[in-house]
């Protein structure tokens, strides 16, 4: 491989963790965040309220481990977003909720990135977004059978 093709590579890397910061900038939370707090809340999506964080769901689709959800969850607990409560039945569980806070904080994070991605949607194109992702998800793909 060239050195000028793996250079503008990790460049672009770079640029997306630019984006990404931008978003959580201007929605007020990481990603990851954000993430979690709508599968909490059900606002993850307009199809399917979720309403329970399924760990196991989470990890994969954020590609972290347990002890860094529980720092997620942590910190938003911090923020007044969620809750945690024992199960009385099952003190082996933990019941997560949003609080009024939390799921406002969500709701607004919903609107600004939707407002984000309408534009990046209407200025780079659909088509162009569709096969972005599917490069994006061949390259995981391929990073993931390497054993990393």
């Amino acid at each position: 491989m060239s050195d000028e093709l793996r250079e503008q590579f990790f460049t672009s890397i770079l640029h997306f963790r630019k984006l990404e910061s931008a978003l959580s900038s201007e929605c007020e939370m990481q990603m990851n965040e954000m993430v979690i707090l709508h599968s909490i809340a059900g606002t993850c999506c307009r199809e399917c309220p979720c309403m329970n964080l399924d760990v196991p769901k989470i990890q994969k689709k954020l590609h972290i481990s347990k002890p860094a959800i529980s720092y997620i969850l942590n910190g938003l607990e911090k923020k007044n977003y969620i809750t945690r409560e024992i199960d009385p039945k099952d003190r082996r569980k933990v019941s997560i909720s949003a609080t009024p806070e939390g799921r406002a904080a969500a709701e607004e994070s919903m609107k600004r990135y939707d407002e984000i991605w309408s534009g990046i949607l209407s200025r780079f194109g659909e088509d162009n977004m569709r096969q972005l992702i599917d490069l994006i998800r061949s390259l995981d793909e391929l990073y993931e059978e390497s054993g990393r």
